[in-house]
């Protein structure tokens, strides 16, 4: 089924248990009303990473939710807060957007959350159940969508013919990458950083300009892990406001075909305006 996001979005979004795995962690949200698209993928076991990837997205969702009904003052400014530099004219940096500063405040309350039970269950920092997360909101008072995310989920941006992912993994194997491939191969699955297992964390969230005709993929590491970057580009190719489910479904099978090793989750869109 696909939902209208505002006037500008039209998305769909599906989740499989894959080929391997009997349980599925992973976990997406479609908010039309509040412009709100989230896909998470949960780690820690039964009763754990399928808890964390619900909840995160189920707090995020509904932080931003909130927001809607009562929007900022002003989409592009914010008053000043104080810093180590107050005698000092405050630099660009220091003054905060507050649609970025509302998602900042959206996940950082949800890792709050999700690690205070870790420690409730005597788990020690850096430990305990967790989720990835990537996401976009489109308010009706933002001109561009707040693209953002924590972990190896991924946002992808398809502008024929080119395909780009505007999300860098937050694992050791990225990080190798970045530093020129020093030292040894890291596995592709260790995550420098997620939701809930540490106190401290540092997601990413910035604005992208998107157009109309724009396609965008959120997905877990189940959908790109099977899927190589060709298969991604001709599928892509093919949205448009009526193939979103056929899509979406061709994505899911043929990451089965891949191996289906993990849980497949992915929300598709393109805008129409």
């Amino acid at each position: 089924m696909a939902y209208l996001i505002g006037d500008r979005l039209r998305v769909a979004g599906r989740t499989d248990v894959g080929c391997v795995r009997t349980l599925n962690e992973d976990f997406f949200s479609i908010d039309d009303r509040a412009g709100i698209l989230l896909v998470a993928d949960g780690m820690g076991g039964h009763e754990a990473g399928e808890v964390a990837s619900a909840r995160v997205v189920d707090l995020v969702r509904s932080s931003l939710a909130k927001i809607v009904d009562s929007p900022p003052v002003s989409p592009v400014a914010a008053p000043l807060q104080p810093t180590d530099h107050d005698h000092d004219d405050p630099t660009l940096d220091e003054i905060p957007n507050p649609v970025l500063h509302m998602v900042r405040k959206a996940l950082h309350a949800a890792n709050a959350d999700v690690n205070l039970t870790n420690q409730d269950r005597g788990f020690e920092n850096g430990t305990g159940m967790g989720t990835t997360v990537v996401g976009l909101w489109l308010p009706r008072f933002s001109d561009s969508p707040v693209v953002f995310h924590v972990g190896d989920s991924r946002l992808y941006l398809y502008r024929n013919p080119n395909l780009a992912q505007l999300t860098q993994d937050h694992s050791m194997y990225q990080h190798w990458l970045s530093m020129g491939k020093k030292g040894p191969r890291p596995a592709q699955n260790i995550l420098l950083q997620a939701i809930g297992p540490s106190k401290n964390f540092n997601p990413d969230v910035h604005f992208h300009q998107m157009v109309k005709g724009d396609v965008i993929l959120l997905c877990s590491d189940g959908l790109y892990g099977m899927i190589g970057q060709d298969d991604l580009v001709r599928l892509l190719g093919k949205v448009n406001e009526s193939t979103l489910d056929e899509v979406s479904q061709e994505l899911i099978e043929l990451a089965k075909i891949g191996g289906g090793k993990d849980n497949i989750t992915l929300i598709v869109g393109i805008f129409v305006r």
